[in-house]
């Protein structure tokens, strides 16, 4: 079972490379247009604060996988990365809880509309279950050393 999931360095590989390449498809696509599959009123999508603000949460995206991607490299001592996974759970559970509350659906407020609100918030399950399992694993592993 161990050999299934991904140890530390390749869950942050995952999530860095895939907070590099979402950001990159919105801005290939251009980033109103692909905001408008959400079903983003064409006033609001006309509103440059919007451009703005949305341009920063993608260039954000952007530097988040940047760093996330360096920390996979980089860090090697056990104990810190179980408290750096730890702490990502912790925030990638918030951003999750974000994207599902906003997303069209039963449980979410359908900020935004249609059948594509949900992806974001099922990459971001995707990638809290990520940082989930490699926290418990880490926990457990420095526990049973000890």
């Amino acid at each position: 079972m161990k050999s299934l999931l991904p140890n530390f360095k390749r869950t942050f590989l995952i999530v860095g490379y895939t907070f590099l390449v979402l950001p990159i498809s919105l801005f290939s696509k251009g980033l109103m247009q692909s905001m408008a599959q959400f079903e983003v009123p064409d006033l609001i999508l006309k509103s440059a604060h919007y451009y703005d603000a949305m341009l920063w949460v993608y260039v954000h995206m952007m530097v988040i996988g940047l760093l996330i991607l360096i920390i996979g490299y980089s860090v090697n001592d056990l104990n810190k990365q179980k408290w750096i996974a730890g702490l990502l759970f912790i925030v990638t559970g918030f951003y999750f809880y974000l994207d599902f509350r906003s997303a069209d659906w039963a449980f979410g407020n359908a900020l935004y509309k249609g059948e594509s609100s949900i992806i974001p918030a099922i990459i971001g399950l995707i990638v809290n279950l990520l940082f989930f399992q490699l926290t418990l694993r880490l926990f457990l592993n420095s526990r049973s050393r000890n």
